[in-house]
């Protein structure tokens, strides 16, 4: 089976309540993951003023991923997520074919750490 890598950010409505937003994002998660997908990285955004209103929503909850899943199950969980109303916005960006899993991780991991050693000698 053809795994790709993706970045997939979705913004969701901010009216949800927390416990409904993360059941939201599981909901989808798990349709990615359906096919033998793998979550690499995971990052709550949280709650920000969106660049521009979408319909009366001026704010928005992020989530981000660095996951690997089938095109099919991409493309499912995105026809699903148009007709959703509690979803907002989301955009995929496919990165690659093929993906070592675990060398991603590594490397996701050491640029973390590099960042965080950057923060320490300059902390502004």
């Amino acid at each position: 089976m053809l795994l790709r890598e993706y970045e997939f950010t979705v913004i969701a409505s901010p009216q949800l309540t927390p416990e409904n937003s993360t059941k939201t994002f599981e909901k989808y998660e798990a349709l990615l993951l359906a096919e033998g997908g793998e979550i690499i990285k995971k990052a709550p955004w949280g709650t920000r003023k969106l660049a521009f209103p979408m319909g009366q929503q001026f704010r928005g909850t992020y989530m981000h991923y660095d996951l690997t899943c089938s095109p099919d199950s991409l493309k499912e969980v995105e026809r699903l997520m148009r007709i959703d109303e509690n979803i907002l916005r989301y955009m995929s960006v496919r990165l690659g074919e093929n993906v070592d899993v675990e060398m991603r991780k590594l490397e996701i991991a050491k640029a973390e750490a590099f960042a965080s050693s950057q923060k320490e000698i300059d902390p502004q």
